[in-house]
């Protein structure tokens, strides 16, 4: 998805983000870039669900968007040619407020972003575990994700009550 008409806004919030969201290690761990990728990834699910493009500029509380009663929580990594490789991670120990967890990947210098795909609490909370990075986490291949365009099929519970004989064609 291109961004670039949107990038100075990208760039506006993600300034407002730095000097608002101070946390011990955010920044410091990771560099001001990651603010960059969350704030276009966001951004990116927002226009893919045809949802009003206006972004938060403080701590998003646990979840970045209100989608059809759903508390959406957009997590970001970095688009590279090997992203099959790359994995959706959620630190252990570490409280899940979102019914979805949406993974996009952003090329800061192309201006762009994917949807690469999304879990549920329990998919993410039942995830092997890598406790060889820096911080213990859960992880999810980016290829064993739901991908973005079930979001937008109709829910299964959207169809209760209807039975197969209302749609049968008589001969």
């Amino acid at each position: 998805m291109d961004l670039s008409a949107s990038w100075d806004y990208v760039e506006a919030v993600t300034k407002s983000r730095l000097a608002n969201n101070k946390t011990s290690r955010h920044v410091a761990d990771y560099g001001t870039y990651i603010e960059t990728i969350g704030t276009a990834g966001e951004l990116a699910v927002r226009r893919f669900l045809k949802m009003p493009e206006t972004l938060h500029k403080h701590f998003d509380g646990g979840s970045d968007l209100l989608w059809n009663n759903r508390r959406v929580d957009v997590k970001a990594t970095i688009l590279t040619p090997r992203i099959r490789f790359r994995y959706l991670q959620w630190r252990v120990g570490k409280h899940v407020k979102a019914d979805i967890i949406m993974l996009t990947a952003v090329n800061i210098e192309r201006r762009q972003a994917i949807l690469v795909g999304w879990a549920t609490p329990d998919e993410i909370l039942r995830a092997p575990v890598n406790d060889k990075r820096d911080y213990a986490c859960h992880e999810i291949p980016t290829c064993s994700l739901h991908g973005a365009h079930e979001l937008l099929q109709p829910r299964a519970e959207s169809f209760e009550g209807i039975r197969q004989q209302d749609y049968a064609v008589s001969a």
